[in-house]
């Protein structure tokens, strides 16, 4: 009993899995579209072609397909086998019949099927139709009427976003159907494979990063030396007692008052004029201590005064 119902379970998880094997390559088959078809043009040579788009985000293989041009496969009366007779099959076991998310392959209408395999058994004319069939010969996958005014050099486009077929009077094969958007395409794929590494692309990158810091580089360079130079230039303060400009003020001062005393000679006692200069000498320089302040701190005392006295010469 163990092993009847072991049984039933595989034959049942094989059955599902087959089934979900089928829906899944049949909603596949289904995102197969004809998207494009061109008659060409006798005057450059150009053959008529065929753009079969897979409009899904999976690759879809196109090979072991069917198409034709011959309006007889509609007949719903023909057996699988005869609508393949009626049929050209798209070869097997090549990429190439590998189609990647959103891209598409082109088929060449021009009746040398010997060429290739994206080469067809058949031509097109204008009014024709063009159909693409499953596997089993069964499925229409997807069709299309050629317009009768189709001319040389057009071709018969789809527009995906608006489900409309239209003239396109610049073809765009294995490119978007818009021109300007296959323009765009045609820059970016260009691009890719110019450098499909990226390394142009990093290359690009790092010379705008550098480049904006080259230019913070020299704005701060520039501002700050411009600073800098202002406040060099501010000019120093001028002494009261030589009328010159000097960084030291007080030494000026000091010097002024040892030639008011040699000139005068001082209180007639030298180590008082001296005592009397070290005590002036002591107040000029006293200051506090502050960070980038200096302060000057004037001393008060009978000796500061009488040292007024000797630099004014009132002193006797």
């Amino acid at each position: 009993m163990t092993n009847m119902k072991t049984n039933k379970i595989v034959t049942l998880t094989i059955a599902l899995l087959m089934l979900f094997t089928i829906g899944a390559s049949a909603d596949g088959a289904q995102s197969l579209r004809l998207s494009e078809v061109s008659l060409g043009d006798s005057s450059t040579n150009n053959t008529a072609w065929i753009e079969i788009q897979n409009t899904s985000y999976g690759t879809q293989n196109l090979g072991g397909f069917y198409i034709t041009n011959n309006p007889a496969v509609f007949n719903k009366e023909l057996s699988a086998p005869d609508r393949i007779k009626l049929m050209h099959l798209i070869p097997t076991g090549n990429p190439i019949t590998k189609i990647t998310p959103q891209n598409c392959l082109l088929l060449y209408a021009d009746g040398n099927d010997n060429l290739g395999l994206q080469h067809t058994d058949f031509t097109l004319m204008p009014g024709d139709i063009v159909a693409i069939y499953s596997g089993n010969g069964i499925n229409l996958i997807d069709s299309l009427v050629i317009p009768d005014d189709l001319g040389a050099g057009k071709s018969w486009a789809r527009d995906f976003e608006k489900g409309t077929w239209y003239i396109c009077d610049r073809p765009t094969p294995t490119q978007a159907n818009n021109y300007e958007q296959a323009k765009k395409n045609n820059k970016i794929a260009e691009f890719k494979e110019k450098d499909p590494y990226g390394i142009a692309m990093a290359i690009m990158a790092m010379g705008v990063v550098f480049g904006c810091l080259l230019l913070l580089y020299i704005f701060f360079k520039f501002f700050g030396k411009l600073f800098a130079r202002k406040t060099d230039t501010v000019a120093p303060l001028a002494s009261p007692a030589t009328g010159k400009k000097t960084d030291n003020d007080a030494e000026a001062k000091v010097a002024a008052m040892l030639a008011v005393a040699d000139a005068t000679g001082g209180t007639g006692d030298e180590y008082l004029d001296i005592a009397l200069i070290a005590l002036a000498l002591q107040a000029e320089l006293a200051h506090d201590e502050e960070s980038g302040v200096i302060t000057i701190t004037p001393t008060l005392s009978p000796w500061a005064d009488k040292a007024e006295q000797i630099a004014a010469g009132t002193l006797y």
